[in-house]
């Protein structure tokens, strides 16, 4: 007898794993040196270095030993089939490792219409549940099911459904090919609506991140958008200004030429017939292109 962490190994399962424990190598290379046939039962804590009987479950599997390698740091890897369940009557320790006497049971199947009909209802959930799940291989699970036998229908299905190590020992446990078949029909409702739930609600949330990435972008490109707007209002406002600026100088500047102007006009008058040379006064300047041109005025 060998106890196993976080797996539950079903009839007509080939499952891959390495043994590592002094006590599991021991019961492995025993049954190597006899028929390569070892009871396979789940330990109820994984985290058990060395279950004692009552830490294990008490229904298993009978597994073949299809193929082992021992690996250089002295651990083997194996590979096994399972063959048929069966429960444990009483285990004793030998040799550093456990041996069990276990009990199989054989339960003959009647066929019928209610039998094909749960038959094809199982049949008909597992390949929706392929078709929803992205961890199993379409083709590969429907011609694993395309079995007569009710009870490999339900081993097969229950193998291969993502369940926890309870719920797999749960199916493990009904011998009853027949009681077995519905415990998985009851179970692939179960789980096809929960898949269905999760799709609904990763295509929700994916659009959302959509919506709001598509918001993101544009607000990124109306903030843009404005700043470069906002760059031209603020040159054409400078522009402006200096125009303005420019604009009140130059009216500044003609209003004093003029004052003048009139003031040496008069001056003039006041001098008689003969005035003095003609003086030159600068009475304005105005903002042309940039720059700044004087007009000369001639009295």
């Amino acid at each position: 007898m060998m106890p196993i962490r976080d797996v539950v190994i079903f009839p007509y399962m080939m499952t891959p794993f390495v043994v590592g424990r002094e006590s599991s190598v021991r019961a492995l290379e025993e049954a190597l040196a006899g028929d390569k046939k070892i009871f396979l039962a789940t330990q109820h804590d994984a985290s058990i270095d060395e279950p004692r009987p009552d830490e294990i479950f008490g229904v298993g599997t009978i597994a073949n030993i299809v193929q082992s390698l021992k690996l250089p740091d002295g651990n083997i890897k194996v590979l096994v089939e399972g063959v048929e369940r069966a429960k444990v009557v009483t285990v004793s320790e030998d040799e550093g490792f456990f041996r069990a006497v276990v009990k199989t049971f054989a339960f003959k199947v009647e066929g019928g219409p209610q039998l094909d009909a749960l038959v094809s209802r199982v049949t008909t959930l597992f390949e929706q549940y392929v078709k929803l799940s992205q961890n199993l291989n379409y083709e590969t699970m429907i011609a694993a099911i395309r079995v007569d036998d009710p009870g490999k229908l339900a081993d097969t299905v229950g193998a291969n459904l993502q369940l926890n190590i309870e719920e797999k020992q749960e199916l493990l446990e009904i011998f009853d090919p027949i009681d077995r078949l519905t415990r998985v029909a009851e179970m692939l409702d179960i789980e096809i609506e929960k898949l269905n739930v999760d799709r609904t609600i990763q295509g929700r949330v994916k659009r959302q991140m959509e919506k709001a990435q598509k918001e993101y972008y544009l607000n990124e490109k109306i903030k843009a958008i404005q700043k470069e707007l906002g760059r031209g209002r603020k040159e054409r406002d400078r522009r402006a200004e200096e125009e303005d600026r420019c604009r009140w100088h130059d009216q500044g500047r003609a209003r004093e030429g003029h004052r003048r102007a009139q003031a040496f006009g008069k001056h003039a008058a006041d001098v008689g017939p003969n005035p003095p040379s003609p003086a030159i006064i600068w009475i304005g300047c105005s903002l042309y292109r940039g720059r700044k041109r004087a007009r000369k005025f001639a009295i």
